[in-house]
């Protein structure tokens, strides 16, 4: 996927030109990589790593989501934000079109308690014994 490209556009004798803004653009491509890695920490991540074929689609909803969120957004950006959303799983109806569900972990607390029995035994099988 390529750099994303901002311009402003301008009056040039009675006629509207739209310039490249190097540093919107910049600013732009900094503001979409920041949201990609925010993307990555969801729930959902753990089924796109598995599927190559959508990092596409998460970049794309990368860039829609700041396109819509801006204030030039069209009612056809909002429509696109929400479709990628649905393939990647990131609205209800996304999630029961991929036949995902985000559940609680309720294991990673009990791993962590258990962690901390091990020790503790060890400790009191490693007590010194008299002569």
């Amino acid at each position: 996927m390529s750099d994303p490209q901002v311009y402003i556009e301008t009056m040039s004798n009675g006629k509207p030109v739209k310039e490249l803004d190097p540093v919107a653009s910049e600013e732009r491509k900094e503001a979409e990589l920041s949201l990609w890695e925010q993307v990555w920490t969801y729930p959902q991540a753990v089924a796109w790593e598995r599927e190559p074929w959508r990092w596409n689609i998460v970049a794309m909803w990368c860039r829609t989501f700041l396109t819509a969120s801006g204030p030039e957004a069209k009612a056809a950006d909002k429509t696109a934000l929400h479709r990628f959303g649905d393939q990647l799983g990131l609205t209800p109806a996304g999630l029961k079109e991929n036949g995902w569900q985000i559940v609680r972990d309720e294991v990673s607390p009990r791993r962590e308690d258990s962690e901390e029995v091990p020790t503790a035994k060890r400790q009191r099988r490693l007590r010194a014994v008299g002569d």
